[in-house]
């Protein structure tokens, strides 16, 4: 067992989770919301920080090759 110190060091909150985000602002969404108001692949392309839930149930924010 050693007994040199450990150095901790930080990591960004982004790359610690692999929950879906926002691809417009980044902001985490759960699984759920990405199936529901994602593309074919699961990929938000807006979520309520960024728009409306009128906006993403229209999907204007989809580009229209992954719709």
């Amino acid at each position: 067992m050693s007994t040199e110190p450990t150095h901790w060091t930080p990591i960004d909150a982004r790359e610690a989770t692999t929950a879906p985000r926002c691809l417009n602002c980044g902001t985490q969404v759960t699984r759920q919301f990405a199936r529901v108001f994602g593309d074919n692949r699961d990929d938000v392309h807006a979520c309520p920080d960024c728009s409306t839930y009128r906006e993403m149930k229209t999907a204007d924010f989809i580009p229209k090759e992954l719709r």
